[in-house]
């Protein structure tokens, strides 16, 4: 469940698939909404919670394997794993 990573720095598994300096680099948490399309929590909302990757722990870079997939193939493995 979102957030992802081990320090919960990447917002959704949409986020994820995407190569780490194209992830968001800050985010609201803190909003229990989720969004099935992502497959991640609302970020939008300002919650009383700003993370930000560039403070030291908070890093988004790395776990790249599999984020060289197209738009087109990355929904679509995103559509196959929410069936598992």
């Amino acid at each position: 469940m979102a957030p992802y990573l081990h320090n919960g720095s990447v917002p959704s598994l949409s986020d994820l698939l995407l190569p780490p300096d194209q992830r968001p680099k800050t985010f609201y948490v803190g909003n229990w909404e989720f969004n099935p399309a992502i497959v991640g929590y609302e970020t939008a909302s300002q919650t009383p919670f700003l993370f930000d990757t560039s403070v030291p722990g908070n890093s988004n870079a790395g776990h790249a394997y599999g984020t060289d997939l197209t738009n087109e193939d990355r929904k679509a493995l995103i559509e196959y794993l929410k069936t598992l």
